[in-house]
C-alpha cells in the first residue's frame, strides 16, 4: 500500500478546510483543483481524464449508476491529474483499474489513483474516529458508507485497513472466494479460489436462505487454510448477498484467541522447524 498516494488523497482534504464527510463533494474538490466534470456515454473504459493545458476534463461513463462508485471513478481520475499530470495528457481506465480492492505494484498509476481516492473519499482524520469502540460489523460499515457515499465494498475495504481489529473483508462471486483483504494483525489466510464451506453464512447468501443480519459465530474452518488455527476455533462472520453480481461480501472477524499452539520436540525437528501440540 503507498502511504504517499493515500497522503495526498488525506492531504488535499485537510489542505480545503473539510472537517465532515458532508463537505467532501468530488466535483467541487475537482473543480478547485482544475478539472471539470462531466457524464457521457463512453466506450472502451469507464472513466477518462483529459488535460488541457493546466486543466483537465473528468468524463464519467454513464454505465456507472451507483452513486459510490461514480464518485470513486471521479477520484480515482481526479489522483491521475494531482500525481502523474506530465505523463500523458490523456487517460483512459478500464473498470478493472477502477477498483479499490485490487492489488499492483507499488509504482502502478492505477494502484496510486485508487489509493490517492481512498484517502480523499475516506480520510483517516474522519473516518477512523467513527469507528473508535464499535465492533465490526457490515452494519457498521453500512453507516460509513451511507456518511462518506461511498460504495460498500470501497469502504469495507478502507475499513480493514485502518482497523485496530483482527478482521477481513471477502469477497466471493459464483461460490467461489474471489478475494480478500485483511487488517494489519490478521495472521490467518483465507483460501481464495476455493467454493464457500456450506457451513458459511455466505453459502446461506449463495442458496437465498435467511440469514443473521450481524455478525455470528462459525467455524474457523470454514474460511481459512488449514494449520494455523485451534481446532474448536470460531470466528465472526457477516455476510451481505448482491445479487444483481451472483457476489455475497463478508467480514470477517476473530475476536477470541484462536491460534493454535506450537512446542518444540527435542527443541526442533529434522528439517529445523517446530513441530505442532
Amino acid at each position: 500500500m503507498s502511504n504517499q498516494a493515500i497522503h495526498r488523497g488525506e492531504q488535499l482534504v485537510a489542505d480545503l478546510g473539510i472537517t465532515i464527510p458532508a463537505d467532501l463533494s468530488i466535483e467541487d474538490i475537482a473543480w478547485e483543483r482544475g478539472a471539470l466534470v462531466r457524464d457521457e456515454l463512453l466506450e472502451g473504459c469507464v472513466a477518462r481524464l483529459v488535460i488541457v493545458g493546466r486543466r483537465g476534463i473528468i468524463t464519467v461513463s454513464t454505465t456507472i449508476r451507483e452513486v459510490g462508485r461514480r464518485r470513486f471513478a471521479i477520484a480515482h481520475e481526479l489522483g491521475h491529474l494531482e500525481m502523474h499530470r506530465g505523463a500523458s495528457d490523456l487517460n483512459l481506465c478500464l473498470e478493472s483499474d477502477i477498483e479499490p480492492w485490487w492489488r499492483r505494484k507499488e509504482d502502478d498509476p492505477e494502484q496510486e489513483a485508487n489509493e490517492f481516492a481512498s484517502g480523499l473519499l475516506m480520510p483517516e482524520e474522519l473516518f477512523t474516529p467513527r469507528c473508535v469502540k464499535k465492533s465490526p460489523s457490515l452494519g457498521l460499515i453500512e453507516s460509513l458508507a451511507s456518511e462518506f457515499i461511498t460504495s460498500l465494498t470501497a469502504t469495507a475495504v478502507r475499513y480493514v485497513e485502518l482497523s485496530r481489529e483482527s478482521c477481513a473483508v471477502v469477497y466471493s462471486q459464483a461460490r467461489q472466494i474471489k478475494w480478500y483483504r485483511a487488517s494489519k494483525d490478521f495472521n490467518f489466510h483465507v483460501r481464495v479460489g476455493e467454493e464457500v464451506d456450506r457451513y458459511s453464512i455466505a453459502d446461506d447468501c449463495f442458496a437465498g436462505r435467511a440469514t443473521p443480519g450481524r455478525p455470528t459465530s462459525v467455524d474457523a474452518s470454514c474460511w481459512f487454510a488449514p494449520g494455523r488455527f485451534k481446532d474448536d476455533g470460531m470466528i465472526k462472520e457477516d455476510s451481505r448477498a448482491f445479487p444483481n453480481y451472483n457476489a455475497v461480501l463478508t467480514l470477517l472477524w476473530i475476536d477470541q484467541d484462536i491460534e493454535r499452539e506450537y512446542e518444540p520436540r527435542e527443541r526442533f525437528t529434522p528439517d529445523g522447524r517446530w513441530r505442532r501440540k
